[in-house]
């Protein structure tokens, strides 16, 4: 439910004026006499889910210079990492190297990516055999990153870290010692890194938030015969639900999906629920 300035979230009509619904705080009760008595509908709004749970749609974008340390090698491997602050694994967003993931190259040559994804496979982002030099997609390495954990869910807002580590098939290769900061929110950040001489340079994050959604808004709502008739407006083909329970206070994963569909390509929608014989139901209006 969202709440604003202390007033319950319910949105409602009154049936005698047939007017559209009201601003958020607006609760009232529809009777009439062909129906059950005291029959009850009250609406709730949940936005698009960036904006009430903390998880802002966005992208980051990665940008650094890996500079030769020996010379002497046409092996190069690159491979680079998303954690959180705390050092969680998310997932991979750069491996050029042996296309085998269990390759004893990369316990040898990028042993702390290699220690870091525990096995994980899950790579969102560029990966190619291995590299004989330090041009092409190596000057600079860049790489973006959707916000995504392996499951393709959106993260929640907040600090997260990206890592780089590169060899030239000698030994361990040097890497991002303590990771590169960057903040995932509602508002963009940018951020250059002091140069990590004498291995990488010219280190930049840029977290460019996505355009809010439109919220979900019900324009009018009437009972005609044994169905509501709902029209609303949202965000251009963005997906919504319809979900009823007979109790406001029932936790959000128990009310019942009434009806799914995307708004069109006016950000709008028009359709028909059935009310059913039930003389109380809450109908939530969600949107992702």
């Amino acid at each position: 439910m969202i709440a604003l300035r202390g007033q319950p979230a319910y949105k409602g009509f009154n049936s005698a004026s047939s007017a559209p619904v009201g601003s958020v705080g607006q609760m009232k009760r529809y009777d009439m006499k062909a129906a059950p008595k005291s029959l009850f509908l009250a609406f709730l709004l949940i936005p698009h889910g960036g904006l009430l749970w903390g998880q802002t749609d966005g992208t980051a974008r990665f940008q650094g210079t890996l500079n030769d340390y020996n010379g002497t090698s046409l092996n190069h491997y690159t491979v680079g990492w998303v954690t959180t602050a705390g050092g969680t694994f998310i997932k991979s967003l750069r491996k050029q190297g042996p296309s085998n993931w269990s390759s004893s190259e990369w316990t040898a040559h990028c042993g702390v990516w290699n220690t870091a994804r525990a096995g994980s496979t899950s790579i969102d982002g560029y990966t190619s055999a291995t590299a004989t030099s330090y041009s092409g997609t190596n000057s600079p390495v860049i790489w973006t990153w959707n916000g995504r954990d392996a499951n393709n869910n959106l993260v929640p807002d907040g600090v997260y870290k990206f890592w780089l580590q590169y060899a030239e098939n000698s030994g361990q290769g040097p890497h991002t010692t303590n990771g590169l900061i960057w903040v995932k929110g509602t508002a963009a950040f940018t951020t250059n890194y002091p140069n990590l001489a004498p291995h990488f340079t010219s280190l930049s994050t840029v977290w460019t938030p996505a355009a809010p959604p439109a919220p979900p808004h019900i324009a009018s709502v009437r009972l005609e015969g044994a169905n509501l008739l709902m029209t609303a407006t949202g965000s251009v083909n963005r997906a919504f639900y319809v979900l009823s329970a007979t109790n406001a206070a029932q936790a959000p994963g128990t009310w019942i999906r009434v009806a799914t569909n995307t708004f069109d390509a006016q950000g709008r929608f028009s359709l028909a629920i059935p009310v059913g014989g039930n003389p109380r139901m809450f109908y939530r209006l969600q949107s992702y």
